[in-house]
């Protein structure tokens, strides 16, 4: 009898129960900038593919410039019309703070993106172990904006990196039409 107590906790060990597949996004709730309740990546909605646009980082100045980064990732895609119900941008700063700080930042981000991009697709995702985040996704935390595309089934598909420039934004954007529906060819 003195086995099966033992035996039962290194079935519990050998297989996490809230272990995630690698290549997923953790779930985690959280706020939009626009102070409605979310949660990533659940509740990110585009039709065939999602554009998460990550500022992933473990300092403040390279955290702000990533952030700011991304606005110009999200400006190209809208001014290329890649934007619509079938394909969305949604804009993450992925931050490790003290709890008092979370309103104080979240506040910060919608004024300064406001005008920007859509508020109901930004959000911090405030967490404890931003490598780990980073590491379960299979991102690396490098300093560098992080554009990841990802299916409506919440299937991680390519990872980019860096500034946007015309060469990037070709890039991304002939990835993204791998994701689009057929559009059917008008009769004559």
């Amino acid at each position: 009898m003195d086995r099966l107590p033992a035996l039962f906790l290194a079935f519990f060990v050998s297989f996490p129960v809230f272990a995630q597949a690698p290549g997923s996004f953790l779930q985690i709730e959280t706020k939009t900038l626009d102070k409605k309740d979310f949660v990533f990546p659940d509740d990110m909605r585009a039709e065939a593919l999602n554009i998460v646009l990550l500022a992933i980082g473990t300092e403040r100045e390279n955290g702000t410039w990533q952030g700011d980064a991304l606005v110009e990732w999200y400006t190209a895609f809208d001014s290329e019309g890649a934007l619509s119900d079938d394909v969305m941008a949604w804009h993450f700063s992925v931050l490790k703070v003290p709890f008092f700080v979370k309103g104080l930042i979240r506040g910060g981000m919608a004024d300064s993106y406001k005008d920007k991009l859509p508020l109901d697709q930004a959000a911090a995702l405030f967490i404890k172990d931003v490598e780990g985040f980073a590491a379960t996704a299979g991102v690396a935390v490098d300093g560098q904006p992080t554009i990841v595309l990802v299916t409506p089934d919440g299937q991680l598909q390519e990872i980019f990196k860096g500034e946007v420039s015309e060469e990037s934004l070709a890039a991304v954007m002939a990835s993204v039409a791998k994701y689009l529906p057929e559009q059917a060819e008008p009769a004559n």
